[in-house]
């Protein structure tokens, strides 16, 4: 092979994407500003907020609803240990286990992490209301029953809505991957030297699989402090105020009260960041490798007629959780008055009339797919950069950038909207750029989304050997070409997977947006929400299904064509 006459590269163009030391330092500290003003100055700006106003009386002692909030959203939140023991379970049985149509019930959990809350919420209205429920109204038919025994506007109303439509199908699909990548062998080697299947499920799986577990417990805890649609149309009635609706309420006066809120931000982010540092150091001490060199097993195990029982508990799961809510939710839509069934002709088309020749509906549609569109392509291209910089440069700062991207996942939704708008509104020049505007909604989908964005383009990532990018820079091509013409065709399924994530957490978003939106940019999610607390519930579940039916087909389309979402670590 004739030497080449060029002189030899520096190695850091080898490592990285740039090859003079001042360009790395400029780019790395441009990143890191940029990451960090998008994530971290929306808290900075939280806690300084609330350092004017004295917390601990704004918080315990100045006001009884809000100790009665705080006091709700932890009691509410703790469904999510149970929910992530329960959904390790399901999910351990569909992938570990050989029972009968179990790809049809992980998909359908699939589809049930994919639909919006809210429609939902409006299906168990129409069956537990204590009014009107249908439910209820088969039970008093029963001999010795003279109330409703079922009471959706209470705790265990918004439990039961919350564990079954999100809790339980999140946990299922977040805890998949991690039971899939544990080598079967451990379980094997356990059983031939006499362990019992429970023996070794005890004493084996869940010791290893426990990170995961835990993992997926403090998420859905952060999650589960978010929640917002289902704790205000459910507990308003009944005076159940969470964190949540109580920023709302806060945020909503006129004038706002900017300070109380930013205190109770603050007490809660505060408690969340210890829950963060307990939980890192609780991992460390259950740090196994389940992927070994020699190749993985993942061989099922077999059961006896057992397997028939425990699919039929599986597909009954699906029924409550999914399909019966979805057929209910369809029926609301097409009632007169919503939840009466007996009064004469109660099915009619009419409100389907009303909101499809609305033109608040026609605005909200064409907002919501702006604004899902722009943050599925927005979020794309922002989470690759970071990826790459963070897995394949040397820049400088860049493990303070893979912090800084994982500080949303951390913070509550609501907070991540409230602290955008205290932003907003405190810089004039951002006033007039993001105030009320779609824009405004479409980078903070983008924020709130960035955690699993960068995580799972890193994981695609680094399944690339850099020995193709190195050849691509040996013959010529600089860091950003290869990044485009090598990395990212290599990475397309997941991009894809990336947008789809985006666009359908765009379309049932609203704590995220609640805060930013404007008449002008009100979505779909948005104008169900308002329709479903002014009583007009038979709009809002026709938006309900409009809704419900783009993000399912959307959710087809993309299974269809491979869709890669939690299906590698």
């Amino acid at each position: 092979m004739a030497a080449s006459d060029e002189p030899a590269r520096p190695a850091t163009e080898h490592r990285g994407w740039v090859s003079t030391r001042p360009f790395q330092l400029f780019l790395g500290l441009l990143t890191l500003t940029l990451v960090a003003a998008a994530t971290a100055a929306p808290v900075v700006l939280v806690v300084i907020g609330s350092l004017q106003a004295n917390l601990w009386h704004a918080v315990f002692i100045d006001s009884a609803i809000n100790r009665a909030a705080i006091a709700y959203s932890f009691l509410l939140a703790l469904r999510a240990p149970f929910a992530a023991i329960i959904g390790f379970l399901i999910a351990w049985l569909l992938i570990r286990v050989r029972i009968p149509g179990s790809r049809f019930i992980e998909f359908a959990l699939w589809t049930t992490f994919f639909v919006p809350v809210l429609p939902v919420t409006l299906s168990w209205i129409l069956l537990l209301s204590p009014t009107y429920g249908l439910l209820n109204q088969l039970a008093k038919t029963l001999p010795f029953v003279t109330s409703a025994p079922f009471n959706i506007y209470s705790v265990a109303g918004i439990l039961w809505v919350q564990v079954l439509s999100s809790s339980i199908p999140v946990m299922v699909v977040v805890l998949a991957p991690a039971i899939r990548q544990l080598d079967s062998s451990f379980e094997e080697v356990a059983r031939m030297c006499g362990a019992k299947p429970f023996t070794v499920f005890r004493l084996v799986t869940l010791p290893i699989l426990a990170p995961a577990i835990l993992t997926g417990a403090l998420a859905g805890f952060i999650k589960s402090l978010e929640t917002f649609e289902v704790e205000r149309l459910l507990g308003q009635p009944v005076n159940i105020w969470v964190y949540s609706t109580r920023i709302y309420d806060l945020v909503s006066l006129e004038p706002p009260n900017f300070q109380a809120a930013m205190s109770l931000s603050t007490f809660i982010m505060f408690f969340l960041m210890l829950i963060a540092v307990a939980y890192q150091r609780i991992s460390i001490r259950f740090d196994y490798a389940t992927i070994l060199g020699r190749g993985a097993s993942s061989q099922p195990l077999r059961l006896g007629r057992s397997r028939y029982f425990i699919s039929a508990a599986l597909f009954l799961l699906v029924a409550v959780s999914l399909a019966f809510p979805l057929f209910m939710l369809a029926v609301g839509s097409c009632m007169k008055l919503f939840g009466f069934f007996t009064i004469p002709s109660p099915l009619s088309l009419g409100h389907w009339a009303e909101v499809l020749n609305d033109p608040l509906f026609a605005k909200a549609l064409r907002n919501s797919l702006i604004v899902a569109t722009g943050a599925g392509i927005g979020g794309v291209l922002i989470y690759a950069g970071i990826a790459q910089i963070v897995l394949r440069s040397s820049l400088p700062g860049r493990r303070i950038i893979d912090l800084l991207a994982w500080l949303p996942w951390s913070i509550p939704g609501i907070l991540l909207g409230i602290s955008m708008l205290w932003i907003i509104l405190t810089v004039p020049a951002l006033s007039a750029i993001f105030y009320g505007s779609l824009l405004s909604l479409i980078l903070i989908i983008v924020i709130a989304q960035m955690p699993i964005g960068v995580h799972m383009i890193k994981t695609s990532i680094g399944q690339i050997s850099r020995e193709l990018e190195q050849s691509a820079r040996v013959c010529g091509a600089g860091s950003f070409t290869t990044f485009v013409r090598i990395v990212l065709p290599l990475i397309r399924p997941m991009l894809v997977s990336i947008f789809v994530i985006v666009f359908i957490s765009a379309l049932r978003d609203i704590s995220t947006i609640i805060f930013l939106a404007s008449g002008d940019s009100q979505t779909l999610s948005l104008l169900m929400m308002q329709f479903a607390l002014s009583s007009n519930l038979e709009g809002a579940a026709v938006i309900g299904v409009i809704t419900t039916s783009i993000i399912v087909a959307v959710a087809f389309v993309a299974r269809h064509f491979g869709l890669q979402v939690f299906g590698q670590r």
